[in-house]
């Protein structure tokens, strides 16, 4: 595992005048995460049938990316902040499930081609800190897929894709409904 002093030498991305743009740069929504397995079988709810997400890099060379089961239920109990003495009220099993159904991680990034390796400073897997995560990529029009290499889950060999669509100001994509106000 990289030392924190390691970590702050890992390239960053710069976007010198002589340079094209990053297309990377900006904030895009999830739109699909699938499992495609070796014999060309395609898992489209490997997230549930509708995860939601973001990915963010910015022109500085960091990056930020959460995304979650759209089926997650809620707690049980009333909780308002991780930090406040309700989470302990809810069964383990409900955090567990809350737990798998959400996955984050920010850091730096660095780009060269069509790959974008992702340098793990925080991550809701604690094991990933201090790791890389090498991802190739493709553009098309607003959209943008990301693919991890081939890894084995669970003893088959699956690559994972998943489809974000940007959010550019005046886009027309992403709006949501503002959020009620938590105290």
């Amino acid at each position: 595992m990289p030392t924190s002093q390691e970590l702050f030498e890992m390239p960053v991305m710069s976007e010198p005048s002589s340079t094209p743009r990053n297309p990377l740069i900006g904030t895009w929504k999830l739109l699909s995460a699938i499992a495609i397995l070796p014999d060309g079988t395609i898992d489209s709810e490997v997230y549930g049938p509708h995860p939601s997400g973001y990915i963010t890099y910015t022109p500085d060379g960091y990056m930020m990316v959460m995304f979650a089961r759209s089926d997650r239920a809620p707690f049980s109990r009333d909780v308002r902040s991780p930090f406040s003495d309700e989470i302990d009220s809810v069964p383990v099993e409900e955090l567990a499930l809350a737990f798998i159904g959400f996955n984050a991680y920010a850091g730096r990034y660095a780009v060269d081609g069509n790959t974008v390796t992702h340098y793990l400073e925080v991550a809701s897997i604690p094991n990933r800190v201090g790791t890389k995560l090498v991802r190739t990529f493709t553009i098309s029009d607003n959209r943008i897929a990301l693919r991890t290499p081939e890894a084995s889950v669970d003893g088959v060999t699956k690559v994972f894709e998943l489809v974000w669509e940007s959010i550019e100001i005046g886009s027309g994509t992403g709006k949501m409904p503002i959020p009620q106000e938590i105290d």
